[in-house]
Formats: structure tokens, C-alpha cells, sequence
């Protein structure tokens, strides 16, 4: 498989209002609970990834990398399509909530079989982890983001978590940062802080075309990037920058 990490992503760069107030609130919990442990991305870094878009070289075709790995179908990626479907599903923009749920409160639907208090931040691995929802979807409303995931796969595109046909992926996802070995109770100190800010103060945000960046880069953190577009990209750049 190749090793570049290209992508369709939201809040890619620099950050204002509302998501910066809450980055810089949440990495300050996790660096006064962590310490020199706290490796933190830097705000233009912090992306939510819409769907990858890694390519994998076939026989002088550009395969989607899950199609081939999940599915084993070879077939090359329209990347006007995907860039049409940007477009669209993003003309108006997405609202989404982080936050603003307490453990026990009724919700209206698990994520990852997790109450949404806990899914909406935790340490995955050496990472940390904001997620939040559509509030559409908080409202009842159908699964937008995972509307928009299945949607590509008419441009040859499979989504990472959708290997199977049942699967869903309604969230969206922030990196904050990493750990370099912080002891198992400054994690949890970090974790029951940051929920607890959540709770009491959720973010709404919306994500906007001009919100949408194609970003590909040899890392999957995003940085440093070695393109950066907004939407439409130029499939003819973006297919040249597959290893």
C-alpha cells in the first residue's frame, strides 16, 4: 500500500472563534494533567478527516487503498466526482456538536458502543481524541456524515471504517495531540477533565466548503503537508502526488 496520507478534511489551518477557544481549552487540561508527557499538535495541524482518499498505483490506474484492501476492487478513483460531491454536501454548511453530555444522561444514539459522554473524548492508543456529531443526528435526524462516506463509494471510494457493508461512521474525529508515555493516572486525570469540560460547555460548529481542504502529506498527523487545496482540487495534481 503507499505511504502518503491524502485526504478530504475539515478546520485544516489556522483556527478562529468557537474551535479555537475549544482547542486551546482542551490542550491545556491534557498539558496540566500530562506535563512533558503532552505532545501537542499545533493548531493549523488539527484536521477532521472526511474520508481518505490514499491511492494505491494498479496497472497505470490510481485504486482508492480501502477499496483494494476491504474489498479487493480495482477500480480508479473518480476524483471529480468526489470533489462534485464536496461540493454538494457542503454547499450549506454541516452543523456539529462536541460535547454537551454527562454519563447516564439519555442519548439518542451510542458510538462505537460508547456513550457519547465518553466518546467525546478519550485517549485512543498515544493519541487524543475529540469527537462530536452532526446535530442533526443529535436531533434524530439521519447520519449526514455517514451519508456523505457511502456516497463516495460511487466515486470508487470506500470509506476506512465502512469494511463492511453494515458498517456506520457518524463521527468526526480531532487529533489534539499525543503522549510520550504518560503514566495510566495522568491519563485519566487528563480524560475525566476534558469530559467534564465538554459537558459543561459543548462547541457548536459548522463546516462550510471554504472549511473543506484536500491535504496530502508523508505522515498521517497531516504535518508538514506537502499540498494543501481547497475544493475542487485538480485530480491531475492530486494523482501525481501517489507514490
Amino acid at each position: 500500500m503507499g505511504s502518503r496520507f491524502i485526504s478530504a478534511v475539515a478546520f485544516y489551518g489556522p483556527k478562529t472563534g468557537r474551535l479555537r477557544e475549544l482547542l486551546t481549552g482542551v490542550q491545556a487540561l491534557i498539558a496540566e494533567q500530562v506535563g512533558g508527557d503532552f505532545r501537542p499538535y499545533t493548531l493549523d495541524q488539527v484536521h477532521a478527516t472526511l474520508i481518505a482518499l490514499n491511492g494505491v498505483r494498479e496497472g497505470g490506474t490510481i485504486v482508492n487503498e480501502y477499496l483494494l484492501e476491504h474489498a479487493g476492487e480495482r477500480r480508479e478513483m473518480d476524483l471529480l466526482r468526489v470533489m462534485d460531491i464536496l461540493a454538494r454536501r457542503f454547499a450549506a454548511p454541516l452543523r456539529v456538536r462536541i460535547g454537551g453530555f454527562r454519563p447516564g444522561q439519555a442519548v439518542p444514539f451510542t458510538s462505537r458502543g460508547q456513550h457519547l459522554a465518553e466518546r467525546a473524548f478519550s485517549v485512543q492508543g498515544e493519541a487524543f481524541v475529540l469527537v462530536g456529531w452532526p446535530t442533526d443526528s443529535l436531533a434524530g435526524a439521519g447520519r449526514p456524515l455517514d451519508d456523505l462516506r457511502r456516497e463516495m463509494n460511487t466515486a470508487g471510494v470506500l470509506h476506512r471504517y465502512h469494511a463492511r457493508p453494515g458498517d456506520v461512521d457518524n463521527d468526526l474525529h480531532l487529533v489534539v495531540g499525543h503522549h510520550a508515555g504518560a503514566p495510566a493516572e495522568a491519563l485519566a486525570r487528563a480524560t475525566a477533565a476534558v469530559r467534564d469540560k465538554l459537558a459543561a460547555d459543548p462547541a457548536d460548529l459548522a463546516i462550510g466548503l471554504s472549511d473543506v481542504t484536500i491535504v496530502a502529506a508523508d505522515s498521517h498527523t497531516l504535518a508538514p503537508a506537502v499540498y494543501v487545496s481547497g475544493v475542487p482540487a485538480a485530480a491531475a495534481e492530486v494523482f501525481a502526488l501517489v507514490p
